[in-house]
């Protein structure tokens, strides 16, 4: 049952999304906990999503070849309208399906007959997205490439059907009732698409063809009739276009705009305070005022002659951290992944540079006080990949003290330890000179722990120091449980008063 399912969903194989049911907070939105996996997914993972098993499986839908087989615009405003969604899909004649997601908002899908560039489909959705009403809203597959060989994996979207026929993401059928998973099967296969079906696939819908080189949400609005609620603010919109478009005729085709598309149509005297203010000055396009930024298209804007231009602002989304010393970040830039240290993602001037190394683009410079906003607002959405403990600098140490205990464990003798060997006594604990571990460490290029850090994790590891005879001697020794490395560290005791530093 499970086959068709996964082939339908098909993306990265080496890692998946997880997520358990919450509660309906106050806006209506269903809540849960959602994480990231870097662990293979399994048939059994297939297999218990559709027998509504917990936690219900997320997939990441790019693939290590940057290629997708599915894509998915992700509507997440509430109360939506489902039916009204599928009936605009059917007006623009658009090879979309909408299924409920797991918190009521809409999962839009798009599906692929065979593997196609992960920048087709991105940049495919967020024209359809727009052309929905629908812009600035998540498009899956969030990147056009991951970084497989630094264990960037990408976003996940939680899927439909967990729980099969009994579930409650459902998809819909053109009547805008749900669908049994056998009636998805078939309506995904009458949909499906080729890469060059995709590539040649444009909304129905009659485009304007004078603003061919303005901003495509004036052409949408256009096309679909601009309401009596925001006439005046894409009047403002037209007037900035115009102005570019038209130097000397600018008023002139501020007011045929006004008769051609409005209806009704603003007064002369609201048309004519809108040529007086622009006739005072330049002003910029306002792309997030409604309802332009609900149709708006910035990828295609910034390229088109009288578009938004350098005012474009890039998209940065779905910040990333791979948790470990040195945490490595990776961070959508208009949907290419982009890898950042620290610094770099804390300094602006340091940001751009690597934009420009990476994305050959310069961003525009943001004010000091909106780019710290961003920054923690990218922060506050983090998604944190916690890696394997061997990576980190304990976890580099644990393992070189290990190293050095079997590999210089061969004393007969305590006595011995003076050549730098290990000896284990009867009692299983074994003793060396800390200047043995040290030539060990160095000779292992291992010097990111200095010599109280070195002392300091010994005795997290219930090792410490004592002083023994050795050789008729006392000599200040280091001891340690034999192979003692549990991960879970123990309260650090006080240092002694013998303690060699």
């Amino acid at each position: 049952m499970f086959k068709k399912f996964k082939n339908i969903f098909s993306g990265l194989e080496r890692a998946h999304g997880e997520y358990i049911a919450g509660d309906l907070d106050e806006k209506g939105k269903k809540g849960g906990k959602a994480f990231i996996k870097k662990t293979p997914v399994t048939d059994d993972m297939w297999s218990a999503h559709l027998r509504g098993d917990n936690p219900s499986l997320g997939i990441v839908p790019i693939n290590d070849d940057s290629m997708c087989r599915w894509g998915c615009i992700d509507v997440d405003t509430y109360p939506i309208d489902h039916k009204a969604i599928v009936e605009e899909i059917q007006k623009l004649e658009l090879p979309l399906v909408v299924a409920r997601s797991k918190s009521g908002g809409a999962h839009i899908f798009l599906f692929l007959s065979e593997w196609v560039p992960a920048k087709i489909v991105r940049s495919k959705l967020i024209e359809w997205s727009a052309d929905l009403g629908h812009a600035n809203t998540e498009v899956f597959p969030k990147q056009i490439s991951i970084n497989t060989e630094r264990g960037d994996v990408g976003n996940f979207l939680n899927l439909p059907y967990h729980g099969g026929d009994d579930s409650f993401r459902y998809a819909f059928n053109d009547a805008g009732e749900s669908m049994t998973l056998e009636e998805f099967y078939t309506r995904v296969d009458a949909v499906s698409l080729t890469k060059s079906q995709l590539t040649k696939r444009k909304a129905k819908r009659e485009i304007a063809a004078e603003m061919d080189d303005g901003p495509p949400c004036l052409q949408t609005l256009m096309s679909m009739g601009i309401s009596e609620g925001g006439r005046d603010q894409v009047l403002y919109q037209y007037a900035v276009y115009a102005k570019k478009a038209f130097p000397d005729s600018w008023q002139t085709k501020i007011g045929k705009f006004n008769y051609q598309y409005f209806s009704p149509e603003l007064s002369i005297e609201q048309v004519n305070k809108t040529i007086k203010q622009h006739e005072k000055q330049d002003y910029q396009y306002k792309c997030k005022d409604q309802p332009m930024c609900s149709v708006c298209n910035p990828v295609q804007c910034k390229l088109r002659k009288h578009g938004i231009g350098s005012a474009y602002q890039h998209q940065l989304t779905d910040l990333t951290k791979l948790e470990s010393d040195q945490p490595v970040w990776f961070l959508n830039v208009d949907g290419k992944r982009m890898e950042l240290d620290t610094d770099t993602l804390y300094d602006q001037n340091k940001f751009r540079k690597r934009c420009m190394d990476v994305l050959t683009e310069l961003p525009p410079r943001m004010k000091e006080v909106d780019w710290s906003a961003k920054v923690n607002f990218l922060l506050e959405n983090c998604d944190i990949i916690e890696m394997p403990k061997e990576i980190t600098k304990q976890g580099r140490f644990d393992e070189h003290l290990k190293s050095f205990m079997r590999e210089n464990g061969e004393a007969l003798s305590i006595d011995e330890v003076l050549i730098d060997k290990v000896f284990t006594d009867k009692d299983d604990v074994s003793w060396f000179t800390l200047s043995a571990l040290e030539s060990f460490l160095k000779s292992r290029k291992f010097a990111d722990y200095n010599e109280t850090q070195i002392c300091g994790r010994i005795r997290e590891l219930d090792g410490g120091s004592k002083k023994k005879r050795v050789k008729g001697e006392l000599e200040h020794l280091w001891y340690m449980p034999s192979f003692n490395f549990d991960n879970t560290p123990l309260p650090v005791q006080s240092l002694e008063d013998e303690t060699p530093f």
